[in-house]
């Protein structure tokens, strides 16, 4: 799915997800996989790796640029002053881009510690935790960044990677790339995944099946 703007869109060119996850219908099928993601599940690490393997490099490839001109980055977590590669999504962000061919800028990125934004509730208090983060980036090798993380909302995380990038690399393209968006079916008008190709299921469950 792709996302040219969300409620918070500093310095993103655009946004990709895979699908949804509906806090509020919990019994989606979907939703329940990327909760266990979320919830530091081992086999939804494994399902959800090999489901960013198989979906991103169709994506990279219908958008035309040259993975010499490319690097991706990670979104850190809340604990992290910098990234711990052995963490799922620095790590695929990583493979990712060994994949294509892309630089790997998993450790351009610093920051200050902050206390999680998901125990945050209202907005004016998950932008307030945001700004204690602090992001730097380093200088890149290429244009064309791409920042990878679990689940975006708002893209208030993501907002704030762009705009380390921008203060370091004028004349970049932030391009934020997700597992899933999350959203309410309360809030957000129809947001149903029945668009996720059906093959994806076995590919996450084949992942999942990697772990003894």
């Amino acid at each position: 799915m792709e996302f040219p703007h969300l409620s918070l869109n500093t310095g993103l060119t655009r946004t990709y997800t895979l699908a949804y996850k509906l806090t509020d219908r919990n019994s989606e099928t979907w939703s329940t996989r990327f909760s266990r993601f979320k919830d530091k599940d081992q086999k939804a690490y494994f399902g959800g790796a090999r489901l960013f393997y198989e979906a991103f490099p169709p994506l990279f490839n219908s958008l035309n640029l040259a993975p010499a001109n490319c690097v991706f980055l990670a979104a850190l977590s809340s604990s992290e002053t910098s990234a711990d590669r052995s963490r799922q999504i620095p790590y695929i962000a990583a493979e990712l881009a060994n994949l294509i061919g892309a630089h790997d800028g998993i450790d351009a990125l610093s920051k200050q510690v902050h206390e999680s934004i998901h125990n945050r509730y209202s907005a004016g208090a998950r932008d307030a935790e945001l700004e204690k983060a602090n992001y730097v980036c380093g200088k890149l090798p290429a244009k064309n960044v791409f920042v990878f993380d679990d689940f975006v909302t708002r893209g208030g995380t993501l907002s704030k990677v762009a705009q380390a990038v921008h203060a370091a690399n004028s004349g970049s393209k932030v391009y934020g790339v997700a597992l899933a968006k999350t959203e309410r079916v309360n809030w957000c008008r129809n947001p149903e995944n029945d668009h996720v190709p059906a093959r994806w299921a076995k590919v996450w469950t084949d992942g999942e099946n990697e772990v003894a």
